[in-house]
């Protein structure tokens, strides 16, 4: 016998049938939104799309002005000379690019650079020193390598590099870390350490003791290390860092502050964050201090006509700075610029962020909203008081490019990394281990010198 559907089974489909239909265009609108390029967007894209990776209650404040104010009346040390009697402190012009300071001497010119090192170094001795259980507990995922520091020397274990920019990345990293071991005047006292690094913008393991680029307050596990930008990026007119900040310095020599544009300019791929940086194009559309615009990449032709360099933004008075995926690795390029960077309330912490000031005397940036809505009273005040744009922009550059950003103070990180690290490290890391390997046993030496693993 067939029974006919009654009038409540009629209603659950349409019910299904409309929550699937909806759900569907939610979907659909999203993936819109998140991989469209267009410079506008419609309201009811915009409304639906997600913030993103982010901790949108826990804005990054960062409270180190102290550590600023100790740098201009940096006490002076001894120098080693056979007089013994000269005073040393850094000097830009002199020590900017050598990369055997002495722990000192690191401490001296640097001070606030090791902020975060001290943060995760109080955290695991709080909560329990790392072990080798620990590390050898959790898995390798994209962009990881498990390295060793032995005898002042960098071996390389492990690698999940699944492409060839993974590898670049990595090899970028680790040759900056080898630098810094190679460069050190007393490379007998470097410990030696076992760990795990990231290349990757989103830290895939945060509650692990990783070596990160960027972390979230939230991501106490993560020691932060510097970007691979630091040794050299394969990107359209950028390269060794050291050679985009000598260009940056060039380019004030034709292009000083007084003939800048008075504008603000900004040049991104929106689809790396699209909620965050359409509010960007939103909030300085149609401005006329704006010069903000994206960047297609799979658009030839558009993307010669918006491309700019990070020489090239130089010569604005005004750079803004959005974070992408996580942080952003422009923002160090941004800073070889004497210009004033106007950032949103940032969310991923870079090892040196603990430097910039957002207000009083040694001001080196405009914090806006994250959603921009008060860029455009930011940007009228700093056209409206041109001396005070003047001084946040020189603030700027003293503090980043002819300092914090240094190829000196890159070197002295990494060591201070390695050291701090050593002293929540609870095991001996050793090169060999004890086995049969066709040859010899008992000496089964790990993994390979980094020297090698570049030809690899």
């Amino acid at each position: 016998m067939l029974l006919r559907p009654t009038n409540l089974g009629n209603c659950l489909n349409v019910v299904a049938f409309t929550a699937c239909t909806f759900i569907l265009a939610v979907v659909c609108t999203i993936l819109y939104g998140t991989r469209a390029e267009q410079p506008r967007l419609p309201n009811l894209v915009k409304e639906v799309l997600p913030a993103g990776r982010c901790q949108c209650e826990s804005s990054t404040v960062f409270t180190c002005s102290s550590c600023l104010d100790c740098a201009p009346h940096q006490s002076h040390i001894r120098a080693n000379t056979t007089a013994g009697d000269e005073l040393w402190s850094f000097s830009f012009q002199r020590d900017a690019n050598n990369y055997g300071l002495d722990e000192k001497q690191c401490q001296t010119a640097f001070p606030g650079l090791y902020e975060d090192l001290e943060r995760a170094r109080s955290h695991r001795e709080a909560t329990g020193n790392i072990t080798e259980a620990e590390l050898g507990s959790f898995t390798l995922t994209k962009g990881m390598v498990r390295a060793l520091v032995y005898r002042s020397e960098l071996y390389i274990l492990e690698t999940f590099l699944v492409d060839n920019v993974n590898r670049e990345k990595a090899v970028a990293a680790l040759a900056a870390l080898h630098r810094a071991l190679v460069s050190s005047p007393a490379r007998a006292t470097i410990p030696d350490i076992e760990f795990v690094l990231s290349v990757e913008d989103l830290p895939a393991q945060p509650n692990k003791p990783i070596w990160s680029l960027t972390r979230r307050v939230a991501d106490e596990e993560l020691w932060l290390m510097p970007d691979f930008g630091f040794w050299s990026w394969d990107m359209p007119e950028l390269g060794s860092f050291s050679e985009v900040a000598a260009e940056a310095i060039h380019s004030e020599a034709v292009q000083p502050w007084e003939r800048k544009i008075e504008k603000l300019v900004w040049r991104g791929k929106v689809t790396y964050a699209p909620k965050l940086r359409h509010a960007l194009l939103d909030a300085a559309r149609g401005k006329p201090w704006s010069d903000v615009g994206q960047v297609q990449w799979g658009d030839d032709a558009s993307f010669q006509k918006q491309f700019l360099g990070p020489i090239d933004q130089c010569d604005y008075m005004f750079i803004a700075h959005a974070e992408g995926r996580s942080y952003s690795g422009a923002l160090k390029y941004r800073q070889l610029c004497r210009s004033v960077i106007v950032a949103h309330e940032l969310q991923w912490i870079q090892h040196y962020h603990y430097l910039l000031v957002r207000e009083g005397p040694r001001q080196n940036y405009v914090e806006v909203r994250r959603d921009f809505a008060d860029l455009s009273e930011k940007m009228e005040d700093l056209l409206a008081h041109p001396t005070k744009a003047k001084r946040i922009a020189d603030n700027s550059v003293a503090t980043f490019r002819e300092r914090y950003l240094t190829p000196a103070a890159e070197a002295c990180y990494w060591r201070a990394l390695i050291k701090s690290y050593r002293k929540v490290l609870d095991f001996e890391p050793s090169l060999y281990n004890s086995g049969e390997d066709g040859k010899r046993s008992g000496i089964l030496r790990r993994g390979v010198r980094f020297e090698t693993f570049v030809y690899l």
